[in-house]
């Protein structure tokens, strides 16, 4: 079975091959296509060369062809959207203001950005502000680690008191200090919380906040986080 879709992508149609067939797969890869494999019952986990498997035709909707156009042609996703911001992945012109506000030593690593993204399909995501366009911040998750520092305080957000550590993710936001003081950390951050959710199923989330930065552990309170025993 083979099958070309069309996403749209910046008002520009991008062709997206499914099938079922690896070797056609193959073909329109190496043609520089973009591809989405379709399983079957009688295919081996390693035969595919598809990086995406959908197990059903009409799961290919259009916002999904459209995210697989914009991970082909190396182009952000849009995360989601609140009255003020839009939390979308980090693109190459967002590298500059990133190290500029010393926002993390692993955020201005364009390919360890880039390969989490597909791997996880979540990771920090720029805030851009949509009356001016302008990076505002990040905003977005990693998956615990055991290396917290021992000035930091572990706060937790549980959904499910029944089903937790199993499903966690560790928030982490910076608004930089321009944008501050105007309730984008909160917005941020629930908007991201929400995406999580609803995309990921987590059910629990965990925020690493140095002990004397107040401001944090305000949003985080306001949040609903309770610094954990």
């Amino acid at each position: 079975m083979q099958e070309i879709r069309y996403a749209m992508v910046d008002g520009e149609k991008v062709p997206v091959l499914i099938s079922d067939e690896n070797e056609a797969l193959q073909a329109a890869k190496a043609a520089r296509r973009a591809i989405v494999g379709l399983w079957r019952e009688d295919g081996k986990e390693n035969e595919w060369c598809a990086d995406t498997l959908i197990t059903d035709v009409e799961d290919a909707d259009e916002e999904f062809l459209e995210r697989i156009a914009r991970r082909h042609l190396g182009l952000p996703w849009t995360i989601c959207e609140t009255e003020r911001l839009i939390l979308r992945e980090i693109a190459e012109r967002d590298y500059e203001e990133i190290v500029k506000n010393h926002v993390d030593d692993g955020l201005d690593t364009a390919e360890k950005i880039a390969g989490h993204y597909e791997v996880f399909e979540f990771g920090f995501w720029a805030v851009e502000e949509k009356k001016s366009g302008n990076l505002a911040g990040v905003v977005g998750f990693r998956i615990p680690q055991d290396d917290a520092a021992g000035d930091v305080e572990d706060w937790l957000l549980s959904f499910d008191d029944e089903n937790i550590l199993d499903d966690t993710l560790e928030l982490g936001y910076h608004i930089f200090p321009e944008y501050r003081r105007q309730g984008y950390a909160k917005e941020a951050c629930l908007a991201a919380v929400e995406y999580a959710k609803e995309e990921f199923g987590t059910v629990q989330f965990l925020a690493r906040i140095e002990k004397d930065n107040i401001v944090s552990k305000k949003v985080a309170e306001r949040l609903g986080f309770v610094r954990a025993a």
